[in-house]
């Protein structure tokens, strides 16, 4: 009669384990990509997205090529579409074109939101290149920067002594963005570690990013071949 009572406790303390872990699970994930629910149906839906990407053609079409706000205008134009692609999820041979639908993998991530804010460039085969070649052929050498070797603080220190700005990163089997503004950097990509989907995190927390022992980074917001091409693409 006296262990009923025991067992229950017990059952209280798993169920508290089970819920702390839970949310410590749920937290780590919310950091890094939003679940909430309904996400891409009813608040970044492929239609919000399109009539986004017609905004944003519309405001480039009015920008002057000699325009002192080029670069601001290139990174928030960025900024603006990444959150219809937080949570689309990742393979290896992904290859959506829509937001939320489908899943991508990381190439793939990297060319089509490029394309959509206004490149024109070869989307698929840009993807499938290794991440070095796909940088080259995005900027001109002026723009790029190789570190082998370096730790993690060290490869920042350096993205930081080249300055603010929208960066395409290749490392040794993965590629991405790299957002520094702020006083902040922020690596955003098609993860093919937990949670598997597009996330934005903190480039010094990032497993992905600390690990690889090659890093290029391509210079995109500055690069006078990147902002002709913007440009020019209406």
């Amino acid at each position: 009669m006296q262990k009923r009572p025991k067992r229950r406790t017990y059952t209280k303390y798993i169920l508290l384990v089970f819920l702390l872990v839970s949310a410590a699970v749920y937290g780590y994930f919310m950091k890094r990509t939003p679940i909430l629910w309904g996400y891409h149906t009813f608040y970044f839906t492929p239609k919000k997205y399109r009539n986004t990407l017609h905004q944003l053609t519309n405001e480039r079409k009015e920008l002057a090529s000699n325009s002192d706000n080029l670069s601001k205008v290139f990174i928030r134009q960025f900024c603006t579409l990444l959150p219809f692609w937080y949570g689309t999820r990742y393979s290896f041979y992904g290859q959506t074109e829509t937001p939320g639908k489908g899943k991508i993998a990381c190439g793939y991530f990297v060319t089509t939101v490029l394309e959509d804010l206004g490149l024109k460039i070869e989307r698929n085969k840009l993807a499938q290149l290794p991440s070095e070649e796909m940088i080259k052929s995005l900027v001109e050498k002026e723009s790029i920067r190789r570190f082998s070797q370096y730790t993690i603080t060290d490869f920042l220190a350096g993205v930081r002594e080249t300055g603010t700005g929208l960066y395409v990163v290749g490392l040794d089997t993965h590629t991405g963005f790299l957002l520094y503004q702020n006083n902040e950097m922020r690596f955003i990509h098609a993860s093919g570690r937990f949670p598997y989907a597009v996330v934005n995190e903190r480039a010094k927390d990032s497993i992905i990013l600390g690990k690889s022992n090659y890093r290029i980074v391509g210079k995109l917001n500055d690069d006078e071949k990147v902002l002709q091409n913007w440009l020019s693409n209406q």
